[in-house]
């Protein structure tokens, strides 16, 4: 049966919105209307599926035919469950029988992204926006699709390149780094030298002259110096790492405190003093440790280099519960402060404070924390300096 015959809605909906009103300004023939109801539908280039309310296809455009595979010939008389994955799939009937009986909206009347299923069976995400008909034998549905594989594909690609660009300005930061990660490399595996020297001298000594304890004190204090060198190597290996975009729950306390032990010892010449405020019992928060702890250091890192030339060095960091639903880090130094003009330019790419800086430090961290859902902004530190918030999502 043609569904142009009874779906008065449909055609008043398209009227409006798809049909330039102009053509309906005079009166026109009931087999006119049809015509160009059906060529309207024909063309639009979102898919447009008209079903009973039992769930078989009546009308089926071409667009429908690109997205799923599947003829006209082929899907009109089917059941509309046939192009849906589990679990819509088999709970399709259930979804249009409860909308029947209580009138309350799952997907019907309400537009969402959902999963289709494609004739060589592959899954794909679209967009479904399903409405209800009123015709003279009862009641129907349209929805129009519109599939979202290519945006799903952009989007893929835009964070595969968005964390390459994130991983690029962690290894500029650890370039930038080099001299004090060499230095505190040598530290301990200078004592580890040291140790062990001082244990072989005392093997070569006459056995009876050898303290078996005081032996194994040396060996102790030569592994604890080689752990702390395997920790420094695990930080920085850990930062500069490709990984992924993926968040997980877990605790801030430590992602600051690393964040803090890989920043500060550049700066450990400059006469710096810093203080670490978590306020009250911290909430765990979803974020990606990483991506955070470059944002950390960045912040740290231009506190730092502001307060070089200035005679009160002092960095806080605060951390506490914002709200119910976000937890914030402000972190404040007493440098010597911006303008309002740089405020203003401070995430612009390439828009730097320092004359060494190339401006696309705080641009990332910005793209960082709004991937994130946070947010961050930066205000003047009173009498002295500033101050950077951000916030976080807790879990």
């Amino acid at each position: 049966m043609d569904v142009i015959t009874y779906d008065h809605s449909l055609k008043f909906f398209i009227r409006a919105s798809l049909i330039p009103k102009p053509i309906y300004t005079g009166f026109m023939t009931k087999d006119t209307t049809h015509s160009e109801l059906r060529a309207v539908i024909n063309t639009i280039v979102d898919g447009v599926i008209i079903i009973t309310d039992k769930g078989i296809i009546e009308r089926y455009n071409p667009a429908c035919a690109k997205i799923f595979g599947y003829t006209e010939k082929e899907a009109i008389g089917e059941n509309v469950s046939f192009l849906m994955p589990e679990p819509y799939h088999a709970d399709h009937d259930t979804y249009i029988s409860n909308y029947k009986k209580t009138h309350q909206p799952k997907i019907i009347g309400i537009g969402r992204e959902v999963s289709g299923r494609k004739k060589d069976g592959s899954v794909f995400p679209m967009y479904l926006s399903v409405g209800e008909l009123s015709r003279e034998d009862g009641r129907g549905f349209v929805g129009i699709i519109r599939d979202l594989s290519y945006r799903y594909e952009q989007q893929k690609k835009y964070e595969s390149l968005q964390q390459a660009h994130f991983h690029l300005s962690r290894v500029s930061a650890m370039d930038q780094m080099g001299a004090t990660i060499a230095h505190e490399l040598n530290q301990p595996l200078t004592a580890v030298m040291n140790y062990t020297e001082a244990g072989i001298i005392l093997l070569e000594r006459q056995a009876n002259d050898v303290s078996p304890k005081r032996l194994k004190n040396i060996m102790v204090k030569a592994s604890e110096q080689a752990k702390r060198a395997a920790q420094i190597l695990s930080r920085l290996r850990k930062f500069i790492e490709t990984g992924d975009m993926d968040k997980r729950i877990q605790a801030i306390g430590p992602v600051i405190e690393t964040a803090v032990e890989l920043t500060l010892p550049s700066f450990k010449n400059d006469g710096i003093t810093h203080k670490i405020d978590f306020e009250g019992n911290l909430p765990d928060v979803l974020i990606n440790d990483i991506q955070i702890q470059q944002v950390i250091v960045n912040l740290l890192r231009n506190a730092c280099e502001a307060m070089q030339t200035v005679d009160i060095k002092h960095l806080s960091i605060k951390c506490f519960q914002s709200d119910e639903n976000n937890f914030q880090i402000s972190i404040s130094d007493t440098g010597k402060g911006m303008t309002q003009a740089q405020y203003e330019k401070l995430y612009e790419p390439f828009s730097s404070t320092k004359t060494t800086g190339l401006g696309v430090g705080l641009s990332i961290s910005r793209s960082i924390i709004a991937n994130h859902e946070g947010r961050i902004w930066a205000e003047p530190n009173v009498p002295q300096g500033s101050i950077f918030h951000l916030t976080l999502p807790i879990s």
